[in-house]
């Protein structure tokens, strides 16, 4: 029971975070003499967010748009009357303004609303001009405290475990790639092979999203020194798993090709379905590594499989792989439809 609380407290702060805030900003409102204190916690439930970056990024931004549209409002607001048309005129000056200063537009969203909410109250409640600028620093401060200073965001653990799944993925499909090379690399199976791999492609994508999101978390926690060590670990792994697919699909290409050329004989189909092999117990090796968390040794825990070219084929490796390369890129940008007006 004890560690369920403590992993709701953890891993569950913005369900708490906010009422907690909120009753805080709400009694530092009151307490500076503001007659309108429910701005503050407004401004606490929209400032904090999944992560302290956002969080951050939100929080000046509502307060910049806020003093801009309140300091503008409470000039003008005197000389038009309270309609239709002046909250229309003025919300559209504020935006030009906005626009012109080529700023966010969540700027100018807060800037908008402010000038709405200010030209409504200005005649029935003169105070709330300085109660919105006082209040929503204040909720905007209180919010960022909180969400900082009290278990802040952290998604380095869930960053770790998508690279912990998208390494078993990768090996897996080694593996699958050796069963396929081993049948003779059949057509039937090349397209889901290929469908596997932009599968795989999308895992790799999310997984890196989720690391420079935990990142960013980490950049305004002052008490993540052990956990942004950590995150340059995995963000040398990271490297490491990009250039390990990379690497597959470069060979899946080429083995497509080899096959379809009639060139692939059945004890390069054996010794390319073993090479394969080896590389999934490798990465599979690799992975003990990863999950080892801060352990992360940089030996590896077996020796590598040696796979060199044959002696007589070593003067041709280069030139055939640039080869490769420079087609693959013809292939890339060459459009057969290139001569067709109508796109």
């Amino acid at each position: 029971m004890t560690s369920k609380i403590m992993d709701f407290i953890r891993y569950k702060g913005v369900v708490w975070k906010t009422p907690l805030a909120a009753a805080l900003s709400w009694w530092l409102a009151e307490w500076a003499g503001s007659k309108h204190p429910f701005l503050a916690p407004l401004t606490v439930i929209l400032a904090i967010q999944l992560t302290v970056d956002k969080s951050i990024q939100f929080a000046w931004q509502r307060v910049i748009g806020t003093i801009a549209g309140v300091l503008f409002t409470a000039l003008v607001a005197p000389y038009v009357g309270l309609n239709g048309w002046s909250i229309g005129l003025l919300i559209l000056i504020g935006a030009l303004i906005v626009m012109w200063l080529k700023l966010d537009h969540a700027i100018m969203v807060q800037v908008t609303l402010s000038i709405l909410m200010v030209l409504y109250f200005h005649s029935k409640a003169p105070s709330y001009a300085l109660d919105r600028i006082r209040d929503t620093v204040i909720g905007a401060a209180v919010a960022l405290l909180i969400h900082i200073l009290f278990f802040p965001p952290d998604s380095v653990n869930k960053a770790h475990k998508k690279m912990i799944l998208f390494t078993d993925h990768l090996s897996n499909r080694f593996i699958a790639t050796a069963n396929w090379v081993q049948a003779g690399c059949s057509k039937t199976v090349t397209p889901t092979l290929q469908e596997q791999m932009n599968s795989l492609f999308q895992e790799l994508h999310q997984a890196t999203t989720e690391l420079d999101k935990a990142e960013q978390s980490l950049r305004y926690n002052p008490l993540g020194v052990q956990k942004r060590k950590f995150m340059q670990k995995l963000t040398m792994r990271m490297q490491q798993l990009r250039s390990g697919y990379a690497n597959l699909a470069d060979m899946i290409r080429v083995l497509v090709e080899w096959s379809e050329n009639g060139n692939l004989a059945n004890e390069d189909q054996r010794a390319w379905s073993d090479h394969l092999n080896a590389l999934a117990k490798l990465i599979d090796e690799w992975k003990k590594e990863l999950d080892e968390s801060a352990a992360f040794t940089i030996a590896p825990l077996a020796p590598p499989p040696q796979m060199q070219a044959p002696a007589h084929m070593a003067s041709y490796q280069y030139p055939l792989a640039l080869y490769m390369n420079a087609e693959q890129v013809i292939q890339d940008f060459h459009n057969a439809n290139f001569s067709n007006k109508t796109l």
